[in-house]
Protein backbone atom coordinates (compact mmCIF):
# COMPACT_ATOMS: atom_id res chain seq x y z
CA UNK A 1 0.00 0.00 0.00
CA UNK A 2 1.41 3.38 -0.94
CA UNK A 3 2.53 6.00 1.45
CA UNK A 4 -0.06 8.69 2.29
CA UNK A 5 0.94 11.93 0.37
CA UNK A 6 1.58 14.52 2.94
CA UNK A 7 1.24 18.15 2.01
CA UNK A 8 4.26 20.26 1.24
CA UNK A 9 3.49 22.83 4.21
CA UNK A 10 3.38 20.17 6.66
CA UNK A 11 6.29 18.55 5.57
CA UNK A 12 8.67 21.19 4.95
CA UNK A 13 7.02 23.25 8.30
CA UNK A 14 9.99 24.37 9.81
CA UNK A 15 11.97 22.68 12.83
CA UNK A 16 14.51 25.54 13.72
CA UNK A 17 14.17 28.97 14.07
CA UNK A 18 16.46 29.27 11.44
CA UNK A 19 13.76 27.68 9.32
CA UNK A 20 11.06 30.45 10.18
CA UNK A 21 11.26 32.74 7.13
CA UNK A 22 11.15 36.44 7.09
CA UNK A 23 11.09 36.77 10.81
CA UNK A 24 14.92 37.29 11.95
CA UNK A 25 14.05 39.92 14.61
CA UNK A 26 11.81 38.03 16.39
CA UNK A 27 13.90 34.47 16.51
CA UNK A 28 16.97 35.97 17.56
CA UNK A 29 15.20 37.27 20.31
CA UNK A 30 13.96 33.84 21.28
CA UNK A 31 17.18 32.18 20.88
CA UNK A 32 18.41 34.83 23.20
CA UNK A 33 16.06 33.87 25.93
CA UNK A 34 16.67 30.95 25.45
CA UNK A 35 20.16 30.80 25.96
CA UNK A 36 20.35 33.48 28.89
CA UNK A 37 17.14 31.60 30.84
CA UNK A 38 15.25 34.37 30.63
CA UNK A 39 11.95 32.92 30.00
CA UNK A 40 8.70 34.27 30.28
CA UNK A 41 5.59 33.43 31.57
CA UNK A 42 3.44 34.25 28.03
CA UNK A 43 3.65 35.03 25.02
CA UNK A 44 1.39 37.08 22.52
CA UNK A 45 2.19 35.74 18.45
CA UNK A 46 0.88 38.53 16.29
CA UNK A 47 0.81 38.51 12.52
CA UNK A 48 -1.19 37.45 9.45
CA UNK A 49 -1.76 34.05 8.35
CA UNK A 50 1.39 31.81 7.34
CA UNK A 51 3.88 33.87 8.79
CA UNK A 52 5.17 31.16 10.82
CA UNK A 53 3.31 32.02 14.87
CA UNK A 54 2.43 28.48 15.16
CA UNK A 55 5.50 26.91 13.90
CA UNK A 56 7.85 29.47 16.31
CA UNK A 57 5.49 28.52 19.36
CA UNK A 58 6.55 24.32 18.60
CA UNK A 59 10.20 25.67 17.66
CA UNK A 60 10.29 27.48 21.44
CA UNK A 61 8.09 24.80 23.12
CA UNK A 62 10.88 22.91 22.31
CA UNK A 63 13.81 24.54 23.05
CA UNK A 64 12.67 25.31 26.26
CA UNK A 65 12.58 21.52 27.01
CA UNK A 66 15.68 20.37 25.09
CA UNK A 67 18.05 18.52 27.22
CA UNK A 68 20.66 19.87 24.52
CA UNK A 69 20.12 22.73 22.84
CA UNK A 70 21.87 24.16 19.71
CA UNK A 71 22.40 28.02 20.03
CA UNK A 72 18.40 28.48 21.18
CA UNK A 73 17.31 25.94 18.69
CA UNK A 74 15.94 22.26 19.65
CA UNK A 75 18.00 18.92 18.78
CA UNK A 76 14.85 17.35 18.00
CA UNK A 77 17.02 14.29 18.57
CA UNK A 78 16.66 13.97 22.45
CA UNK A 79 13.74 11.79 24.11
CA UNK A 80 11.93 15.40 24.79
CA UNK A 81 12.30 16.73 21.40
CA UNK A 82 11.02 13.47 19.80
CA UNK A 83 8.33 13.25 22.12
CA UNK A 84 6.86 16.88 21.44
CA UNK A 85 7.07 15.83 17.64
CA UNK A 86 5.47 12.70 17.76
CA UNK A 87 2.78 13.50 20.31
CA UNK A 88 3.35 11.03 22.93
CA UNK A 89 4.62 13.67 25.40
CA UNK A 90 1.80 15.67 26.77
CA UNK A 91 2.88 18.28 28.36
CA UNK A 92 2.76 20.50 25.27
CA UNK A 93 -1.17 21.35 24.53
CA UNK A 94 -2.24 22.98 21.48
CA UNK A 95 -5.13 23.89 21.32
CA UNK A 96 -7.54 26.10 18.79
CA UNK A 97 -9.79 28.65 19.93
CA UNK A 98 -11.63 28.76 17.10
CA UNK A 99 -13.03 25.50 17.79
CA UNK A 100 -12.75 25.90 21.58
CA UNK A 101 -13.51 29.29 22.74
CA UNK A 102 -15.50 28.42 25.56
CA UNK A 103 -14.81 28.65 29.35
CA UNK A 104 -14.96 24.98 29.94
CA UNK A 105 -11.92 24.83 27.99
CA UNK A 106 -9.49 27.09 29.63
CA UNK A 107 -11.35 26.07 33.15
CA UNK A 108 -10.15 22.58 31.79
CA UNK A 109 -6.31 24.14 31.21
CA UNK A 110 -6.69 26.01 34.72
CA UNK A 111 -7.01 23.06 36.56
CA UNK A 112 -3.81 21.35 34.86
CA UNK A 113 -1.11 23.99 35.30
CA UNK A 114 -1.11 23.63 39.31
CA UNK A 115 0.71 20.01 38.47
CA UNK A 116 4.10 19.37 37.14
CA UNK A 117 5.08 18.53 34.03
CA UNK A 118 5.88 14.42 33.44
CA UNK A 119 8.20 14.35 30.91
CA UNK A 120 9.65 17.86 30.42
CA UNK A 121 10.83 20.79 32.50
CA UNK A 122 8.19 23.36 31.53
CA UNK A 123 4.26 22.51 30.57
CA UNK A 124 3.59 24.65 27.28
CA UNK A 125 -0.14 25.91 26.06
CA UNK A 126 -0.13 27.35 22.77
CA UNK A 127 -3.72 28.55 21.95
CA UNK A 128 -3.73 29.13 18.17
CA UNK A 129 -6.52 32.06 17.09
CA UNK A 130 -6.69 33.05 20.41
CA UNK A 131 -9.19 35.97 19.84
CA UNK A 132 -12.12 33.63 19.29
CA UNK A 133 -11.84 32.92 22.86
CA UNK A 134 -15.08 34.48 24.88
CA UNK A 135 -14.77 36.90 27.42
CA UNK A 136 -15.64 34.42 30.13
CA UNK A 137 -12.50 32.29 28.56
CA UNK A 138 -10.28 35.38 28.87
CA UNK A 139 -11.29 36.25 32.17
CA UNK A 140 -10.69 32.62 33.51
CA UNK A 141 -7.27 33.05 31.56
CA UNK A 142 -6.67 36.46 33.14
CA UNK A 143 -6.95 34.37 36.40
CA UNK A 144 -4.23 31.71 35.87
CA UNK A 145 -1.58 34.66 33.93
CA UNK A 146 -1.74 36.76 37.29
CA UNK A 147 -0.01 33.95 39.27
CA UNK A 148 1.50 31.24 37.01
CA UNK A 149 3.27 28.44 37.98
CA UNK A 150 7.05 28.95 37.25
CA UNK A 151 6.70 25.43 35.31
CA UNK A 152 3.92 26.30 32.93
CA UNK A 153 4.35 28.67 30.02
CA UNK A 154 1.52 30.14 27.87
CA UNK A 155 1.64 31.18 24.00
CA UNK A 156 -1.08 33.11 22.41
CA UNK A 157 -1.58 33.07 18.66
CA UNK A 158 -3.83 35.33 16.79
CA UNK A 159 -4.49 37.81 13.54
CA UNK A 160 -6.35 40.16 15.48
CA UNK A 161 -4.34 41.59 18.17
CA UNK A 162 -6.51 44.12 18.67
CA UNK A 163 -9.81 41.42 19.82
CA UNK A 164 -6.96 40.35 22.50
CA UNK A 165 -8.20 42.19 25.89
CA UNK A 166 -5.80 44.80 26.91
CA UNK A 167 -5.74 42.86 30.65
CA UNK A 168 -4.04 39.76 28.58
CA UNK A 169 -2.09 41.92 26.68
CA UNK A 170 -0.44 43.55 29.14
CA UNK A 171 0.88 40.23 30.95
CA UNK A 172 2.19 38.95 27.89
CA UNK A 173 5.83 39.03 25.88
CA UNK A 174 4.23 40.48 22.16
CA UNK A 175 6.22 39.89 19.25
CA UNK A 176 4.66 40.84 15.77
CA UNK A 177 5.18 38.41 12.58
CA UNK A 178 5.47 40.54 9.46
CA UNK A 179 4.22 39.76 6.02
CA UNK A 180 6.89 37.56 4.73
CA UNK A 181 8.94 39.39 1.65
CA UNK A 182 8.48 37.95 -2.47
CA UNK A 183 12.27 37.12 -2.50
CA UNK A 184 12.41 35.58 0.97
CA UNK A 185 9.37 33.37 0.08
CA UNK A 186 11.30 32.89 -3.33
CA UNK A 187 13.84 31.69 -2.26
CA UNK A 188 12.51 29.25 0.37
CA UNK A 189 10.37 27.98 -2.94
CA UNK A 190 13.70 27.13 -5.20
CA UNK A 191 15.37 25.40 -1.61
CA UNK A 192 12.07 23.39 -1.51
CA UNK A 193 11.74 22.41 -5.21
CA UNK A 194 15.05 21.40 -5.56
CA UNK A 195 14.96 18.86 -2.57
CA UNK A 196 11.40 17.56 -3.43
CA UNK A 197 13.05 17.18 -7.10
CA UNK A 198 10.16 19.13 -8.87
CA UNK A 199 10.64 20.54 -12.48
CA UNK A 200 9.76 24.35 -12.24
CA UNK A 201 10.99 27.48 -14.16
CA UNK A 202 12.19 30.24 -12.81
CA UNK A 203 9.48 32.81 -13.82
CA UNK A 204 6.89 30.45 -12.36
CA UNK A 205 8.24 30.12 -9.06
CA UNK A 206 8.16 33.43 -8.94
CA UNK A 207 4.78 34.00 -9.67
CA UNK A 208 4.10 31.19 -7.19
CA UNK A 209 5.72 33.79 -4.53
CA UNK A 210 4.00 36.68 -5.78
CA UNK A 211 0.41 34.95 -5.69
CA UNK A 212 1.79 34.11 -1.11
CA UNK A 213 0.81 37.42 -0.79
CA UNK A 214 3.08 37.23 2.10
CA UNK A 215 2.06 33.82 2.93
CA UNK A 216 4.79 30.89 2.85
CA UNK A 217 2.05 27.95 4.24
CA UNK A 218 -0.08 29.88 1.30
CA UNK A 219 2.95 29.79 -1.06
CA UNK A 220 3.52 26.00 -0.53
CA UNK A 221 -0.10 25.45 -1.22
CA UNK A 222 -0.39 26.59 -4.06
CA UNK A 223 3.19 24.97 -5.24
CA UNK A 224 1.32 22.03 -4.14
CA UNK A 225 -1.73 22.46 -6.35
CA UNK A 226 -0.03 23.17 -9.39
CA UNK A 227 2.76 20.51 -9.37
CA UNK A 228 -0.34 18.17 -8.60
CA UNK A 229 -2.00 19.47 -12.03
CA UNK A 230 1.38 19.20 -14.25
CA UNK A 231 3.04 16.36 -15.88
CA UNK A 232 5.97 18.13 -17.25
CA UNK A 233 7.82 21.24 -16.34
CA UNK A 234 5.68 23.65 -14.73
CA UNK A 235 5.89 26.89 -16.44
CA UNK A 236 4.24 30.24 -15.90
CA UNK A 237 1.50 30.06 -18.56
CA UNK A 238 0.70 26.58 -16.24
CA UNK A 239 0.40 28.67 -12.79
CA UNK A 240 -1.84 30.64 -15.08
CA UNK A 241 -4.03 28.52 -16.00
CA UNK A 242 -4.30 26.07 -12.56
CA UNK A 243 -4.84 29.18 -10.31
CA UNK A 244 -6.85 30.74 -12.61
CA UNK A 245 -5.91 34.21 -12.67
CA UNK A 246 -4.90 36.96 -15.31
CA UNK A 247 -1.99 36.75 -17.53
CA UNK A 248 -0.06 40.10 -16.64
CA UNK A 249 0.13 40.22 -20.76
CA UNK A 250 -3.72 40.24 -20.52
CA UNK A 251 -3.39 43.08 -17.56
CA UNK A 252 -0.61 45.12 -19.58
CA UNK A 253 -2.46 45.25 -22.65
CA UNK A 254 -5.98 45.57 -21.65
CA UNK A 255 -4.42 49.15 -19.54
CA UNK A 256 -2.73 50.20 -22.80
CA UNK A 257 -6.06 49.96 -24.57
CA UNK A 258 -7.75 52.39 -21.72
CA UNK A 259 -4.61 54.41 -22.03
CA UNK A 260 -5.11 54.97 -25.68
CA UNK A 261 -8.91 55.35 -24.52
CA UNK A 262 -9.75 52.47 -27.22
CA UNK A 263 -12.42 50.74 -26.32
CA UNK A 264 -13.40 47.84 -28.84
CA UNK A 265 -9.58 46.15 -28.13
CA UNK A 266 -10.12 46.70 -24.42
CA UNK A 267 -13.57 45.21 -24.63
CA UNK A 268 -11.95 42.61 -26.89
CA UNK A 269 -8.87 42.11 -24.31
CA UNK A 270 -11.10 41.37 -21.36
CA UNK A 271 -13.95 39.05 -23.15
CA UNK A 272 -11.09 37.07 -24.87
CA UNK A 273 -10.05 36.32 -20.97
CA UNK A 274 -13.44 35.72 -19.67
CA UNK A 275 -14.58 33.46 -22.28
CA UNK A 276 -11.62 31.08 -20.59
CA UNK A 277 -13.89 30.70 -17.66
CA UNK A 278 -12.39 33.41 -15.57
CA UNK A 279 -14.42 35.02 -12.67
CA UNK A 280 -15.00 38.62 -13.58
CA UNK A 281 -15.03 39.90 -10.13
CA UNK A 282 -11.45 38.27 -9.58
CA UNK A 283 -10.94 39.81 -13.35
CA UNK A 284 -11.47 43.29 -11.71
CA UNK A 285 -9.92 42.78 -8.66
CA UNK A 286 -6.46 42.46 -10.28
CA UNK A 287 -7.07 45.08 -12.92
CA UNK A 288 -7.00 47.19 -9.31
CA UNK A 289 -3.71 45.77 -8.33
CA UNK A 290 -2.60 46.19 -11.63
CA UNK A 291 -3.08 49.92 -11.62
CA UNK A 292 -2.77 50.58 -8.09
CA UNK A 293 1.33 49.39 -9.09
CA UNK A 294 1.05 51.96 -11.95
CA UNK A 295 -0.01 54.60 -9.08
CA UNK A 296 3.46 53.80 -7.27
CA UNK A 297 5.07 53.77 -10.19
CA UNK A 298 4.05 56.96 -10.87
CA UNK A 299 4.07 58.28 -7.42
CA UNK A 300 7.61 57.59 -5.80
CA UNK A 301 10.98 57.32 -8.03
CA UNK A 302 11.43 53.88 -5.21
CA UNK A 303 8.56 51.78 -6.14
CA UNK A 304 10.66 48.40 -5.28
CA UNK A 305 9.89 49.29 -1.60
CA UNK A 306 6.63 49.22 -1.84
CA UNK A 307 5.52 46.44 -4.44
CA UNK A 308 7.65 44.00 -4.31
CA UNK A 309 8.02 42.99 -7.72
CA UNK A 310 11.42 41.79 -9.91
CA UNK A 311 13.69 44.80 -11.21
CA UNK A 312 11.91 43.42 -14.83
CA UNK A 313 8.39 44.15 -13.84
CA UNK A 314 8.77 46.97 -11.85
CA UNK A 315 10.81 48.47 -15.53
CA UNK A 316 6.93 47.33 -17.03
CA UNK A 317 5.05 49.07 -14.88
CA UNK A 318 7.09 52.12 -14.73
CA UNK A 319 6.93 52.61 -18.69
CA UNK A 320 3.41 51.82 -18.79
CA UNK A 321 2.38 54.21 -16.37
CA UNK A 322 4.28 57.12 -18.03
CA UNK A 323 1.03 56.91 -20.45
CA UNK A 324 -1.15 58.00 -17.55
CA UNK A 325 -1.78 61.25 -15.58
CA UNK A 326 -1.57 60.54 -11.71
CA UNK A 327 -5.53 61.71 -11.22
CA UNK A 328 -6.82 59.14 -14.48
CA UNK A 329 -4.85 56.52 -12.19
CA UNK A 330 -6.19 57.14 -9.79
CA UNK A 331 -9.96 57.76 -11.03
CA UNK A 332 -9.51 54.11 -12.44
CA UNK A 333 -9.27 52.62 -9.21
CA UNK A 334 -12.27 54.38 -7.94
CA UNK A 335 -13.80 53.31 -10.80
CA UNK A 336 -13.03 49.64 -10.45
CA UNK A 337 -13.80 49.42 -7.15
CA UNK A 338 -17.17 50.43 -7.38
CA UNK A 339 -18.00 47.86 -10.45
CA UNK A 340 -16.31 45.17 -8.37
CA UNK A 341 -19.45 45.58 -5.86
CA UNK A 342 -22.25 45.59 -9.09
CA UNK A 343 -20.28 42.43 -10.54
CA UNK A 344 -20.56 40.79 -6.91
CA UNK A 345 -24.80 42.07 -7.26
CA UNK A 346 -25.85 40.95 -10.60
CA UNK A 347 -26.75 38.37 -12.24
CA UNK A 348 -24.13 38.81 -15.17
CA UNK A 349 -21.23 39.97 -13.59
CA UNK A 350 -19.54 40.03 -16.99
CA UNK A 351 -21.35 43.18 -17.52
CA UNK A 352 -20.10 44.75 -14.84
CA UNK A 353 -16.51 44.62 -16.51
CA UNK A 354 -17.52 45.48 -19.45
CA UNK A 355 -19.50 48.63 -18.03
CA UNK A 356 -16.14 49.52 -15.91
CA UNK A 357 -14.12 49.07 -19.30
CA UNK A 358 -16.07 51.71 -21.48
CA UNK A 359 -16.20 54.71 -18.43
CA UNK A 360 -12.60 54.19 -18.34
CA UNK A 361 -11.81 54.80 -21.92
CA UNK A 362 -14.66 57.67 -21.87
CA UNK A 363 -12.21 60.90 -22.30
CA UNK A 364 -15.33 62.89 -21.27
CA UNK A 365 -16.27 60.63 -18.45
CA UNK A 366 -17.74 62.63 -15.39
CA UNK A 367 -15.73 60.48 -13.06
CA UNK A 368 -12.22 61.49 -15.30
CA UNK A 369 -10.16 64.45 -13.60
CA UNK A 370 -11.47 66.53 -16.36
CA UNK A 371 -14.87 66.05 -15.46
CA UNK A 372 -13.99 67.23 -11.89
CA UNK A 373 -12.23 70.15 -12.84
CA UNK A 374 -15.80 70.88 -14.86
CA UNK A 375 -17.78 70.69 -11.41
CA UNK A 376 -15.49 72.35 -9.46
CA UNK A 377 -15.80 75.45 -12.27
CA UNK A 378 -19.40 75.27 -11.72
CA UNK A 379 -19.33 75.61 -8.19
CA UNK A 380 -16.98 78.23 -8.30
CA UNK A 381 -19.31 80.14 -10.39
CA UNK A 382 -22.25 79.35 -8.52
CA UNK A 383 -20.77 80.69 -5.46
CA UNK A 384 -19.69 83.95 -6.94
CA UNK A 385 -23.28 84.41 -7.75
CA UNK A 386 -23.77 84.20 -3.46
CA UNK A 387 -21.35 86.78 -3.07
CA UNK A 388 -22.18 89.55 -5.62
CA UNK A 389 -26.02 89.07 -5.32
CA UNK A 390 -26.79 87.30 -1.68
CA UNK A 391 -28.84 84.21 -1.84
CA UNK A 392 -32.16 84.65 0.43
CA UNK A 393 -32.25 82.18 3.43
CA UNK A 394 -35.64 80.75 4.78
CA UNK A 395 -36.75 82.46 7.68
CA UNK A 396 -35.03 82.51 11.23
CA UNK A 397 -32.10 81.12 9.40
CA UNK A 398 -28.48 82.30 8.86
CA UNK A 399 -27.62 83.63 5.39
CA UNK A 400 -24.53 83.87 3.83
CA UNK A 401 -22.36 87.26 2.73
CA UNK A 402 -19.71 88.18 0.78
CA UNK A 403 -16.70 90.98 2.57
CA UNK A 404 -14.04 92.38 1.64
CA UNK A 405 -10.81 90.73 1.66
CA UNK A 406 -8.68 91.55 4.54
CA UNK A 407 -5.42 90.87 5.64
CA UNK A 408 -6.95 89.24 8.23
CA UNK A 409 -7.69 85.47 8.36
CA UNK A 410 -11.57 85.16 8.41
CA UNK A 411 -13.65 83.15 10.67
CA UNK A 412 -14.45 79.75 9.39
CA UNK A 413 -18.02 78.84 8.13
CA UNK A 414 -20.29 76.87 11.43
CA UNK A 415 -21.75 74.14 9.07
CA UNK A 416 -24.11 72.53 11.57
CA UNK A 417 -23.04 68.65 10.42
CA UNK A 418 -19.62 69.48 11.37
CA UNK A 419 -19.80 71.65 14.56
CA UNK A 420 -17.00 71.38 16.43
CA UNK A 421 -15.13 69.18 13.88
CA UNK A 422 -11.33 68.89 13.65
CA UNK A 423 -9.79 66.41 11.27
CA UNK A 424 -8.54 64.14 13.55
CA UNK A 425 -4.37 64.34 14.29
CA UNK A 426 -4.21 60.44 14.40
CA UNK A 427 -5.55 59.73 10.69
CA UNK A 428 -1.93 59.26 9.72
CA UNK A 429 -0.66 56.63 12.15
CA UNK A 430 -4.67 54.77 11.67
CA UNK A 431 -3.84 54.55 7.94
CA UNK A 432 -0.47 53.44 8.18
CA UNK A 433 -1.66 50.38 10.65
CA UNK A 434 -4.53 49.49 8.36
CA UNK A 435 -2.37 49.32 5.55
CA UNK A 436 -0.26 46.82 7.83
CA UNK A 437 -3.39 44.79 8.53
CA UNK A 438 -5.13 44.71 5.36
CA UNK A 439 -4.39 46.48 2.05
CA UNK A 440 -8.11 45.88 0.95
CA UNK A 441 -9.13 47.72 3.95
CA UNK A 442 -6.44 50.11 3.15
CA UNK A 443 -7.72 50.31 -0.60
CA UNK A 444 -11.13 51.95 0.36
CA UNK A 445 -9.90 53.89 3.28
CA UNK A 446 -6.83 55.67 1.74
CA UNK A 447 -8.73 58.60 0.43
CA UNK A 448 -11.48 59.07 3.23
CA UNK A 449 -11.68 61.91 5.56
CA UNK A 450 -11.43 61.60 9.19
CA UNK A 451 -13.73 63.87 11.23
CA UNK A 452 -12.97 63.93 15.05
CA UNK A 453 -15.93 64.72 17.47
CA UNK A 454 -14.10 63.78 20.68
CA UNK A 455 -15.33 60.64 21.45
CA UNK A 456 -16.60 59.98 18.18
CA UNK A 457 -15.16 59.97 14.68
CA UNK A 458 -16.75 60.17 11.74
CA UNK A 459 -15.36 58.87 8.38
CA UNK A 460 -16.41 60.64 5.16
CA UNK A 461 -16.54 58.13 2.07
CA UNK A 462 -16.40 58.99 -1.34
CA UNK A 463 -16.75 55.98 -2.96
CA UNK A 464 -20.36 53.56 -3.12
CA UNK A 465 -18.02 50.75 -3.12
CA UNK A 466 -16.03 51.52 0.32
CA UNK A 467 -19.15 53.13 1.87
CA UNK A 468 -20.73 49.37 1.39
CA UNK A 469 -18.04 47.66 2.47
CA UNK A 470 -17.37 49.56 5.74
CA UNK A 471 -21.17 51.05 6.77
CA UNK A 472 -21.56 47.51 8.39
CA UNK A 473 -21.85 46.72 11.50
CA UNK A 474 -18.24 44.51 11.98
CA UNK A 475 -16.47 47.30 10.30
CA UNK A 476 -17.60 50.04 12.05
CA UNK A 477 -16.53 47.58 15.26
CA UNK A 478 -13.51 46.62 13.75
CA UNK A 479 -12.70 50.34 13.18
CA UNK A 480 -13.64 51.64 16.55
CA UNK A 481 -11.25 48.93 17.99
CA UNK A 482 -8.31 50.12 16.04
CA UNK A 483 -8.85 53.79 16.33
CA UNK A 484 -9.02 52.93 20.12
CA UNK A 485 -5.54 51.44 19.90
CA UNK A 486 -4.09 54.47 17.90
CA UNK A 487 -5.47 57.38 19.76
CA UNK A 488 -5.13 55.77 23.22
CA UNK A 489 -8.93 56.22 24.79
CA UNK A 490 -12.68 54.60 23.92
CA UNK A 491 -13.80 55.72 20.24
CA UNK A 492 -16.52 55.42 18.31
CA UNK A 493 -16.97 55.32 14.74
CA UNK A 494 -19.36 56.68 12.45
CA UNK A 495 -19.74 56.87 8.93
CA UNK A 496 -21.18 58.54 6.31
CA UNK A 497 -20.65 59.46 2.51
CA UNK A 498 -20.01 62.64 1.34
CA UNK A 499 -22.36 65.51 1.19
CA UNK A 500 -24.29 63.92 3.58
CA UNK A 501 -22.68 63.49 7.22
CA UNK A 502 -24.23 63.02 10.51
CA UNK A 503 -26.34 65.56 11.38
CA UNK A 504 -25.58 66.52 14.92
CA UNK A 505 -28.00 69.41 15.32
CA UNK A 506 -31.61 70.49 13.40
CA UNK A 507 -30.03 74.01 12.44
CA UNK A 508 -31.11 74.31 8.13
CA UNK A 509 -27.51 74.13 6.22
CA UNK A 510 -29.38 74.88 2.80
CA UNK A 511 -26.90 77.70 2.09
CA UNK A 512 -23.89 76.30 4.31
CA UNK A 513 -22.59 73.03 2.13
CA UNK A 514 -21.61 75.39 -0.59
CA UNK A 515 -19.93 77.87 1.93
CA UNK A 516 -17.72 75.17 3.02
CA UNK A 517 -17.01 73.86 -0.01
CA UNK A 518 -15.98 77.00 -0.89
CA UNK A 519 -13.79 77.50 1.34
CA UNK A 520 -11.66 74.14 0.72
CA UNK A 521 -11.66 75.79 -2.69
CA UNK A 522 -9.42 78.85 -1.43
CA UNK A 523 -12.30 81.48 -1.23
CA UNK A 524 -13.40 83.15 2.17
CA UNK A 525 -16.57 83.99 3.01
CA UNK A 526 -18.50 85.17 6.25
CA UNK A 527 -21.45 83.69 7.88
CA UNK A 528 -23.63 86.13 9.80
CA UNK A 529 -26.81 86.51 11.31
CA UNK A 530 -29.72 88.37 10.35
Amino acid sequence: MAENYQALYRKWRPLVFEDVVGQDHISETLKNSINTGRIAHAYLFCGTRGTGKTSSAKIFARAVNCTNPQNGNPCNECEACRGILDGSILDVYEMDAASNSGIDNIREIRDEVVYSPVGCKYKVYIVDEAHMLTTEAFNALLKTLEEPPGHVIFILATTEPHKIPATIHSRCQRFDFRRIGLFDIEKRLNKIVKEENIAITPDAIELVAELADGSMRDGLSILDQCVAFSKDELRYDDVVDIVGIADKKVLFSVADAISEFDTKSALDKSDGFLKKGKEAADFIEELILHFRALMICKSTDSPNDILEKTEDAIKCYIEQAEKFSLDRLINAILVLSEFLLQAKKISVPKVAVEMAIVKLCSANSDASADGLAVRVERLETLIEDIKEKGIAAPKGTTKAKAVPATNEEPPKPAAPHVTDAKKWAKWRDALLLIKERSKRLYTFLFNAEALDFGDEIELVISSELAYEKINTTDGKSYLSALFTEVQGQELKVVVSRKGSLKQRNKESASVFDLVAKKDLLGDKMTVVEE
